[in-house]
């Protein structure tokens, strides 16, 4: 199991997020799926964005070839769904 620890800010805040994967080099839906569990935003509302790079657009693409490692700041903008009862 390999673990990559993420900053994931959404509006104001950031949010530490652990991102743990069976690949040493997780791919961009796998991050993303780790924010829709985490934040309640549905996979396609987000706009996943590292250093300039719409990373929702290539969401097979493997995180390290974006250059994101341990402690990287992700910016993600979307709306969060209402929390059903």
């Amino acid at each position: 199991m390999h673990f990559l620890k993420l900053q994931v800010q959404h509006g104001g805040d950031i949010y530490e997020m652990i991102l743990s994967t069976n690949s040493n080099d997780p791919s961009v839906e796998e991050l993303q799926q780790l924010i829709e569990k985490q934040l309640n935003i549905p996979i396609d509302a987000q706009r996943v964005m590292f250093k300039g790079q719409n990373l929702h657009e290539k969401r097979q693409g493997k995180l390290r070839r974006y250059g994101i490692t341990n402690a990287s700041l992700i910016r993600v903008v979307g709306c969060k769904q209402p929390l059903r009862n």
